[in-house]
């Protein structure tokens, strides 16, 4: 009997994680990435600086297949001295992308709730994931994927702003 209580306390944790990890890695369930605002410091941001930039930019999962559907991630530096806001939850994405080659985009109903602005303060950096609710990227063949990603955002003074960065991927 005593063995049984033990088993039982050892499966119900493990299965309780596997099923996390098996639910947030599951396309379109929100967005992970919006709000895991780093609480370090970038030493690269520069005071002097007006800009925001977007780094590692990259498919969500990573390793892609033929027919696959994916988020794209980036990472969004404010190296500007002033904050920065932008809708980020699990409707919305300030992160969108447009492909070259090899992915359809494809549009459906989205949920409706709208999401609470997201601060960015000087120096921070914050990792984004998109699209917003209601699109899919799916790609359609292998090989190299040429894109830009765009992340849209206020300034401190709440003028509308954006940034593009190109990158490429690859699809197997």
């Amino acid at each position: 009997m005593q063995f049984y209580k033990t088993k039982q306390f050892i499966i119900l944790p493990v299965l309780v994680t596997i099923l996390t990890f098996t639910l947030l890695s599951l396309p379109g369930l929100g967005n992970q990435y919006a709000n895991s605002q780093s609480n370090e410091t970038n030493p690269a941001a520069n005071t002097t600086s007006t800009s925001i930039v977007l780094k590692d930019i990259h498919p969500s999962p990573l390793y892609l297949k033929s027919g696959s559907k994916f988020q794209i991630v980036a990472t969004v530096v404010n190296d500007s001295p002033n904050k920065i806001t932008f809708i980020a939850g699990v409707c919305d994405s300030p992160l969108i992308a447009q492909f070259l080659n090899n992915v359809v985009v494809r549009y459906m109903q989205g949920c409706t709730a709208t999401s609470p602005p997201f601060e960015l303060e000087p120096g921070k950096e914050v990792s984004v994931a998109g699209p917003s609710s209601g699109t899919i990227y799916q790609a359609l063949a292998a090989g190299q994927i040429a894109a830009s990603a765009t992340f849209h955002y206020q300034n401190e003074n709440g003028q509308a702003a954006n940034i593009t960065q190109p990158f490429v991927f690859t699809v197997s």
